[in-house]
């Protein structure tokens, strides 16, 4: 944990949290909740049914969010609402309101980032758009 509250607070944008199932990522995000007093974002609070524009939910989410920290994680309610949006298109875009921390189902591997979702692999580059922690 003690990495993700360096990325924080040297002022990164977006710090993903990555690895396989079972390797902690949720741990490491609920202790950081837990310590920082932030919670934890539950999409299906802000989604009423599939096909909503999640781009739009979560702006107008965003106009009365007093954080400056917007913690994400268990995101299928994301997937299931989303009719398509890309993932990481919508968490860059958020970070242009406030810094982001989510987790994320993939790995690193020859200069990409994949992300696992319902057995779909999405793929990425690693670039400086974002900060991430492996775990």
């Amino acid at each position: 944990m003690d990495e993700l509250v360096k990325a924080i607070d040297t002022g990164n944008k977006l710090t993903l949290i990555i690895g396989k199932p079972g390797s902690g990522k949720s741990k490491i995000i609920h202790k950081y909740s837990e310590n920082s007093g932030i919670p934890i974002v539950d999409f299906s609070k802000l989604t009423t049914g599939d096909h909503a524009d999640i781009k739009k939910i979560m702006k107008d989410f965003l106009k009365n969010y007093r954080f400056d920290v917007l913690l994400l994680d268990n995101k299928k309610d994301f997937y299931r609402a989303s009719n398509g949006t890309d993932l990481m298109e919508l968490l860059k875009d958020l970070s242009e309101d406030v810094a982001v921390v989510a987790t994320w189902n993939g790995f690193i591997e020859d200069g990409q980032l994949t992300h696992i979702v319902n057995g779909q692999e999405d793929i990425y580059p690693v670039d400086g758009s974002y900060k991430y922690i492996i775990v």
